[in-house]
């Protein structure tokens, strides 16, 4: 699933299937984003690079944040998801749920 691309040096995000400019985004849009990096074993991320340029450099900004934020998602979603299954027990556990 392909979340984030740059076009015609523009930085845009992938919003309820269509594509929206990387200055747009608002908060909910970040909090979609980072479920549907959390939930997909394949995203598509393009990095801002000198073959792959973003000309504004407030949406190079943004667009390199966010990009920094969902592939640290994506390289790290098993260990994460992990963490996060421990907790779950540990509190379960604590809590007599089980």
């Amino acid at each position: 699933m392909d979340l984030l691309r740059i076009n015609e040096q523009e930085g845009q995000f992938l919003k309820n299937g269509v594509w929206i400019p990387i200055c747009d985004i608002e908060r909910d849009d970040l909090l979609e984003l980072i479920r549907a990096t959390a939930s997909n074993d394949h995203v598509g991320l393009v990095e801002c690079s000198g073959d792959t340029p973003i000309r504004d450099p407030i949406s190079m900004t943004i667009y390199e944040q966010v990009y920094k934020v969902l592939n640290d998602l994506d390289a790290n979603r098993a260990t994460y998801l992990a963490s996060i299954d421990e907790e779950f027990d540990r509190l379960e556990r604590e809590y007599g749920l089980t």
